[in-house]
């Protein structure tokens, strides 16, 4: 396996999308109405809503490959703060990125995808005027929680999320990103 991360492409948005219906109800608590997740995902993560993202300057998309195929993409928009939620921390909008979207393919957890897809994405930001990252993920959701604080992130709240008319109660996490006037 020789993994490789890159910017997204408007090439790679047919295999994006059925990538993303894979891999998001992994990240769905297991009680959560299997017909609000397919509905998520078929609203939120359609060949349009991709597209849009890559072509949209203020939303960053990368993706992970292993040869030809897609095992991980990711999602991040500048400008974005966390709504409806109960912050202990509260993010600065013009140097705020959110993490919205951190998923790897199942047959490739484990292998080191999501360490080289935030590594590409923290230099990226290092030499961007971003300053801090944040994500939510369903508190449920011990293996990705647990990797976000591996990698820097710490709990700053809490919020709820919206899965297809299904309330989700999610972790509010937050790290602050490198600078290259820092080194």
């Amino acid at each position: 396996m020789s993994v490789s991360i890159r910017v997204a492409k408007v090439t790679d948005v047919p295999e994006l999308v059925p990538l993303a219906a894979r891999t998001f109800p992994l990240a769905c608590p297991p009680e959560m109405d299997r017909a609000a997740i397919q509905d998520f995902i078929r609203d939120e993560l359609s060949e349009e809503v991709f597209g849009n993202w890559i072509a949209d300057d203020n939303v960053y998309v990368i993706v992970a490959t292993d040869g030809a195929m897609l095992v991980g993409y990711s999602v991040c928009t500048n400008g974005e703060l966390p709504t409806d939620g109960e912050l202990d921390q509260q993010l600065p909008a013009d140097s705020t990125v959110l993490l919205s979207k951190f998923y790897v393919d199942p047959d490739f957890h484990g292998a080191g995808v999501s360490k080289k897809m935030m590594t590409y994405l923290i230099e990226h930001y290092a030499a961007t005027a971003e300053r801090w990252m944040w994500l939510g993920t369903n508190k449920a959701n011990v293996r990705a929680i647990g990797f976000y604080e591996r990698v820097g992130f710490k709990h700053i709240g809490t919020r709820q999320f919206n899965v297809g008319g299904a309330i989700a109660d999610d972790v509010v996490l937050a790290r602050r990103l490198p600078s290259i006037e820092d080194s």
